[in-house]
């Protein structure tokens, strides 16, 4: 097998869904690898698809697929309460901010309240994790 028609098979599982590093899992190659011998070879690649953000404070925080945003240059700290203690200072330990409209991407000051983790879940606890999981495409619809 020549490496065109080597990656031209790659490129197949590539149209298929997969991505760059899971193609070069397959084949025992590296992610950069199978990057670099499709630009060689002209074969179009996806655009990255960009996450919406916000900034705050000359902050960025992204949106992620647990529904809220967060700092995007290490330090993953949530907006939420990020903006919460701009405002007022450090959040307690054992405590929560919560959305008042339970709208994850409203961080406006006065859509946030401040609750103890057991009053907070005791409240608003509807039986799941608040950290569960939702498709990416599903919340930003």
């Amino acid at each position: 097998m020549t490496k065109d028609s080597l990656y031209t098979e790659m490129y197949e599982k590539y149209q298929e869904g997969l991505s760059l590093s899971e193609v070069g899992e397959i084949y025992g190659i590296t992610r950069q690898s199978v990057y670099s011998g499709f630009k060689r070879r002209g074969f179009t690649l996806r655009s990255k698809e960009c996450r919406p953000f916000k900034m705050f404070d000359g902050v960025k925080f992204s949106l992620r697929n647990h529904g809220y945003y967060s700092r995007t240059d290490g330090d993953r700290k949530l907006m939420h309460r990020y903006v919460w203690e701009y405002y007022n200072g450090k959040i307690p330990e054992n405590h929560d901010i919560h959305h008042k409209d339970h709208d994850r991407s409203n961080n406006d000051i006065s859509n946030l309240e401040l609750y103890s983790k057991s009053d907070h879940a005791r409240l608003f606890s509807t039986g799941s994790n608040q950290f569960i999981k939702r498709p990416y495409k599903e919340m930003v619809q």
